[in-house]
């Protein structure tokens, strides 16, 4: 019995000496010496907060972040997809490349199984004009200049601001700029009269500064109708208040629409281990964000990242990012279902894709007339994006 008993302490003992350096070795895993990031383009909001994360990983972590600017939004998903880069920046793209819709609705693309890292909190997207522009709603558009990039989410931004107005396309001048940088440079340059960006963006510091002053239109929360609107062409914008940026503050907000923003968006191959880091470090290195940027200490702190996770439909965590909240105890065990309902209607509309296409190809629907196809079939099955 002594000599049993014995041999259960000592295989307990293993057991315990084993579990607890197979903990620390996990925990002292030596950080990746590079992360690559496709960015916003340069002189972009998204860009300058990647900066702030690139110099707080680099100081706590001894990691470098390569920031790749990339201006518009497929290309970025592109060197993703391509394993170009580990994750990359984006805003209502994670909607978009997730259901197959807009950009996303071709052969090549279709809906993409994209996981977030992280994400911060949209200052405000906003109509920004001139102040001397006597443009104060979005009606007053009718027949102005509108900005248009090819292949860019900032296409569907103005759209859905449009329809905020009863307005579409039809009822506006297009003017093609090459990126989101041309885009918010054409405002005061002259060369278009509205941009929807975000209070932050430099180019509304210098209006606010200027001659002319900065002038924006405003989405009325109260606006029920006009917020539905909205939404049926961008679903993941929410009503907001701004109260940080160019000619906003407490005591005077502006009202206007908001969504997680940047994303640091991959793809679910991504390993477990890179994106347990990457979620880790932005974390970790929260506090140095925050003591050199005021944008970055109200929008990219833990509560605010695993609220608009909570609450933006569609949104869904990687395996590697649950494991490090579930590490430090913020994961709650309700997010599981809800995680996981996420990822099944993904894999259903992959499915129905799949489908589509083979149907297509065997109708002999060309492939400029596919993307139609494809949302009508989308429609019957999956017609609004659940919790």
């Amino acid at each position: 019995m002594k000599k049993r008993l014995l041999i259960v302490v000592c295989l307990s003992l293993s057991l315990m000496v084993f579990a607890v350096s197979n903990a620390q070795s996990q925990s002292q895993k030596k950080a990746p010496e590079l992360i690559r990031i496709a960015t916003y383009d340069i002189g972009g909001a998204g860009y300058i907060m990647y900066g702030f994360l690139q110099e707080a990983i680099a100081q706590k972590f001894g990691t470098k972040l390569r920031a790749i600017p990339i201006g518009t939004d497929l290309p970025r998903m592109q060197a993703v997809k391509d394993r170009q880069a580990e994750a990359c920046g984006q805003g209502t793209d994670m909607y978009f490349a997730a259901e197959g819709l807009d950009r996303y609705a071709v052969k090549s693309w279709g809906p993409q199984p994209i996981r977030a890292l992280w994400t911060g909190r949209q200052p405000g997207w906003v109509a920004i004009v001139r102040g001397d522009s006597g443009i104060k709603t979005v009606s007053d558009l009718k027949g102005k200049r509108l900005p248009w990039i090819p292949g860019s989410v900032f296409n569907i931004g103005h759209e859905a601001m449009l329809a905020f107005g009863k307005l579409t396309w039809n009822d506006v001048k297009k003017v093609q700029v090459a990126g989101f940088g041309a885009m918010t440079r054409a405002l005061p340059e002259g060369k278009v009269d509205v941009i929807f960006a975000n209070v932050t963006n430099p180019v509304a510091y210098e209006m606010e500064s200027s001659p002319y002053k900065l002038g924006y239109i405003p989405f009325p929360s109260a606006d029920k109708e006009a917020w539905k609107r909205l939404q049926s062409v961008n679903p993941i914008l929410t009503p907001y208040k701004a109260c940080y940026g160019a000619g906003v503050s407490d005591k005077h907000p502006v009202e206007c629409s908001t969504c997680p923003y940047p994303v640091t968006l991959a793809y679910d191959f991504l390993d477990d281990d890179m994106a347990y880091f990457i979620t880790k470090a932005t974390n970790e290195s929260y506090a140095l964000m925050a003591q050199k940027s005021e944008m970055m200490k109200r929008f990219w702190d833990l509560q605010t990242c695993l609220s608009l996770f909570e609450n933006t439909k569609g949104f869904i965590f990687h395996p590697g990012s649950v494991r490090y909240f579930k590490d430090i105890g913020v994961w709650k065990t309700e997010w599981d279902k809800l995680q996981e309902k996420r990822i099944q209607r993904q894999k259903a509309l992959k499915d129905l894709w799949n489908k589509t296409v083979a149907e297509a190809n065997s109708k002999g629907i060309k492939d400029s007339d596919f993307p139609q196809f494809w949302l009508v079939k989308r429609a019957e099955v999956f017609k609004e994006l659940p919790e």
